[in-house]
This record gives structure tokens, sequence and C-alpha cells, in this order.
């Protein structure tokens, strides 16, 4: 029997909204009458649950993890003229190659000792095949397991890191210059981090000094305010972070097609349609999405 072999990959990240960062949004939602009966804590549960589905229903649209992830995969690329081996992971925008090994037959695969040498562009890695350990003779390559043909097919598993980072404050006291995260994944050297807390919101710049993956994060400047636990950091563009406010509006809308509602006009209460309230607000999320979107 043969062995099924199949990509590790994760199907959703982080819920891209605290509920703070829904809350504040001018949504006119009552959020405050989600759970009939239910008190602060049963309300905060179910609004957290249609930030969760409508999270979800962003990368359904989008046919890809927007979040940023650390995922496995595996494909099979051949090696090109140019001396390279090109391939197209699953989601974008790629951010990091942690790991890649190669070969000829997928049961013996070799393991790069470097991956700083890859050069990565939004939806490709480029790696050198020259930077590949092989050692030659008359023979070919003596390195197990790898072609040294070009043109020759080879199998390929590699770990990278993509999507948008995405999570909340553990530490960030005003005058620092570091800031604690909950999870570090998808940040980078250089990135501008918004910590989005109402009044006090501030943009961060991650310094030099950080290591990829890191729950502590270095900065630029210090911090203005101090910021609470939970609260929401993130480099999400502000167009998805958005979406999913809308999609989570257009859930929280939907009571029972029958329920009634009452329009700004001189006709009284009706019966309306669910998909006639959530119509509109799901459109216009998804013209917002549309660059974000996979082409499959």
């Amino acid at each position: 029997m043969a062995n099924g072999i199949t990509n590790i990959t994760n199907q959703f990240s982080t819920p891209y909204l605290t509920i703070a960062e829904y809350k504040n949004a001018p949504t006119a939602i009552d959020y405050d009458n989600l759970v009939v009966g239910g008190n602060a804590n049963a309300q905060d549960a179910e609004l957290t649950n249609a930030i969760t589905r409508a999270s979800s229903w962003v990368d359904q649209y989008c046919n890809q993890v927007i979040g940023a992830t650390t995922d496995t995969e595996q494909q099979r690329k051949r090696i090109s003229s140019d001396g390279t081996i090109r391939f197209n992971p699953k989601y974008a925008p790629i951010i990091a190659l942690t790991s890649f090994a190669y070969g000829s037959d997928p049961s013996t695969l070799v393991t790069a000792t470097d991956c700083s040498v890859a050069w990565i562009e939004e939806n490709t890695i480029i790696f050198p095949y020259a930077n590949l350990s092989t050692s030659y003779s008359s023979q070919g390559p003596l390195q197990f397991g790898f072609p040294g043909t070009m043109g020759t097919e080879v199998f390929l598993r590699y770990t990278y890191v993509s999507g948008y980072f995405n999570s909340t404050i553990v530490t960030a006291t005003a005058g620092a210059t570091s800031v604690t995260v909950a999870d570090g994944t998808g940040i980078t050297t250089g990135d501008m981090l918004k910590i989005y807390d109402g009044f006090n919101s501030e943009n961060v710049t991650v310094a030099s000094t950080y290591t990829l993956g890191s729950t502590t994060v270095p900065i630029t400047s210090p911090l203005l305010y101090t910021h609470l636990a939970g609260t929401a950091i993130s480099d999400m563009p502000a167009a998805i972070k958005e979406a999913t406010i809308l999609a989570t509006t257009a859930f929280l809308k939907i009571r029972g097609d029958n329920s009634l509602t009452l329009a700004v006009t001189t006709r009284g209460s009706e019966a309306v349609q669910g998909g006639q309230k959530i119509g509109t607000d799901l459109a216009l999320a998804e013209q917002l999405l549309k660059p974000f979107r996979r082409i499959r």
C-alpha cells in the first residue's frame, strides 16, 4: 500500500479583531444583547465567537490564511537552467523560510544547512542550487538522495512563515523600548506595528536587533503610552481589519430570517430576509479583500 504524503499546514490563525477593536468601531450593533438573559461575560463570549467566524470567512473568501502562520508544505519541482530551485508556497506574503529539505527520494530528503541564502519574493522562494550540500565525483553528486542534472525533478519539504502579524500585548509600558506580545509569528525587522488602544493608539517600528519568532519585540523609539494586556497589536492592513468588522456585523445582524426591523421610512416595521440585511456589509467586505485573494 502506498503511503499518503500530505501538506502539514494551518487552517486558521488568531482572530483578526479583539473585542475592544470591534466595540470601538462605529457599527451601531447592540453587542450587549447577543445572548438572551446572558451576563456581560456571556455577551463577550458570543461576540468573540462571531469575530472568530468572521475571521474564518475572511480566510475562505481570500482562499488563504491571512494572519501570520508557520506552515510546512511538500512539492515536486525541477532544477532550473539558471541553477536555482523555484517554488511557490500556498500562502502569501512570505515572511521567512525556516527549513528546506530536498532530494530525489521523498523518504531520504537532505536538509539544507543555511536557509538565509534563499531569495524571497511575494509568492515565490528561489533557492540557489550552488548553495546546496553536494559533493561531486566523475559519477555525479555523492550527497545521498540528491540529483545533479539540471531539469531533474526533485522532492521538496519546507517550512515557512507567511501572512500578517496579528497578536495582543502582554507587557507594554510607557517609555519602554520593547514590547512583549502573546505570539511573535510574522514579525520581521523594520516592520511598523500598530497598537490599537483607542485614544492611546500608536505606531511602533521593530528594531534591527529583533530575533525572528521572539515574543520580545525591541522598538526604535520609546512607547508613548502604557497598554494593558490583551490590547491588539498588528501589521495587518487596515482594509482587512475593516472587512472583518463588516463581516462580524453582518453575522450579528442575523437573528432569524423573519426578524422585525424598523427602517427609516414612513412605513411601519416589517419582516426582512436575512440576506437583505447582511448583503451590503459582506459586499463591501469583499471589495476590501479583493487585493488579498489568492488565485488558485
